[in-house]
């Protein structure tokens, strides 16, 4: 399924005029004509009618002009076609010429029209159009950038074909009269709206049954489909099958709570568990593993059906942040949790099992692996974990029952025969060690 976004931002003229090249002509004035209606005449709008009023600053009224009087014009602009950059890139981000194969991309590089971009497994990208808006590529995805042009209004205009994968557009406010940003989902149109002042957030892509899914968190959107219009508003999603008409929007789940002590974790192995709170009505859950605090550099997506998940492909010491969001029955991906912060101190995985020691209390004896003890005898169980740490200690003797034993109180009363000690740490690493004693050498 292809997506395209339209993307259009209209920025002030002066930035324009730094990449443009004009053709001038000269025009004699006739009657009626005024420097509006000239400009009109040539260039088919009135937009650039200030600059031609620059280029002869003999006149001093623009709307009082003497019939049979030489005037330069503007009869061409000609606005060379524009790029996306990339910002932001993590891992393994690929970028293709319009002749070639693909490549190794880096950040700062520019998107022509007709070149794209694909994330492989643990990568991501921002597409940066300009300094308001951004397109964040989330792995396993794979644009086009169509083409990328300026209006002679000084409308930055670009188009987007998103083959597959799902994406993030973030529109920040513009201290322009408007703008305009259209994104094509088969035969579903999403047109947001963005008005000075607002931010404009949403979440967009195809689920796996090939509806098009779209999560709004700022803003608000117009959705179109099979001939019906429906508008989406701030905290509303819709998943709209393809050729129907969209469907009545519906709220977006909450965002997961986070217990507080998880919020700032400091641990010494880089295979954590993360754990949340339950979210009613959710299928799953979308978790996002970042190299920044905005989370513009996504290094990885796990989704779960759980509200705990161990993260396994962090192999290095540092500072990460993570953020979780609910997701519907209707795949609708609900408001993202705060970012938290998850600061890894070593660079290695916790893997292992607990320690596991016995300390005799009393008179004792060990033989060939057999233990004798006196009858008045106490058994201290010592079981420590460095890295995650003890979780749930339990001891059985011989074929008995496990029996769990506070950590705080291990002592235990002695018997003839085998002691088995269990111990779990925090990331279910379990270790078992087994002890034999007797009251005869």
């Amino acid at each position: 399924m292809k997506i395209k976004l339209i993307l259009c931002s209209v920025f002030a003229i002066n930035v324009v005029n730094a990449q443009v090249k004009d053709t001038t002509t000269t025009h004699i004035v006739k009657s009626g004509e005024n420097l509006n209606s000239i400009t009109r005449l040539y260039l088919g709008t009135d937009f650039l009618w200030t600059e031609n009023w620059k280029l002869n600053p003999e006149i001093k009224n623009p709307n009082l002009l003497k019939i049979g009087q030489k005037l330069t014009v503007i009869k061409e602009r000609i606005i060379p076609a524009e790029t996306a950059t990339m910002r932001e890139i993590i891992n393994n981000v690929e970028k293709k010429l319009t002749v070639g194969d693909w490549h190794q991309a880096k950040s700062g590089d520019q998107l022509e029209q007709k070149e794209g971009l694909r994330t492989l497994k643990g990568s991501s990208t921002l597409l940066e159009f300009n300094e308001t808006s951004s397109l964040k590529i989330l792995e396993y995805s794979q644009v086009f950038l169509k083409s990328r042009k300026t209006s002679l209004r000084g409308t930055d205009s670009s188009t987007i074909e998103i083959i597959e994968g799902d994406t993030e557009l973030k529109w920040e406010p513009l201290n322009v009269k408007s703008s305009e940003i259209e994104i094509i989902s088969g035969s579903t149109k999403l047109t947001p709206k963005n008005n000075n002042g607002t931010v404009t957030a949403l979440r967009t892509g195809i689920a796996d049954n090939g509806n098009s899914v779209v999560s709004v968190y700022e803003g608000n959107s117009n959705v179109e489909s099979g001939g019906a219009n429906v508008s989406v508003k701030k905290g509303m999603g819709i998943s709209v099958k393809q050729g129907e008409k969209p469907p009545k929007p519906k709220p977006l789940l909450k965002s997961p709570k986070i217990d507080f002590e998880l919020t700032k974790m400091t641990i010494n192995y880089t295979n954590p568990i993360l754990q949340w709170n339950q979210v009613s009505n959710s299928k799953q859950y979308l978790v996002e593993i970042c190299a920044d605090q905005k989370c513009n550099k996504v290094i990885n997506q796990i989704k779960t059906e759980k509200t705990q998940n161990q993260i396994n492909n962090l192999n290095k010491s540092g500072i990460y942040y993570w953020r979780v969001a609910a997701v519907s029955e209707d795949d609708l991906v609900g408001f993202k949790s705060n970012t938290n912060i998850l600061a890894i101190t070593q660079n290695k995985a916790d893997i292992s099992g607990p320690a596991i020691a016995i300390d005799i209390l009393g008179k004792h004896k060990v033989r060939n692996n057999n233990t004798v003890i006196a009858p008045n005898s106490t058994l201290k169980v010592l079981s420590t974990d460095q890295q995650s740490g003890l979780e749930k200690l339990y001891y059985r003797w011989n074929n008995g029952t496990l029996v769990f034993m506070n950590n705080q109180k291990s002592l235990i009363k002695p018997e003839m025969g085998n002691l088995t000690i269990q111990a779990t740490d925090k990331l279910g690493n379990e270790s078992i060690k087994s002890f034999f004693f007797s009251d005869e050498e």
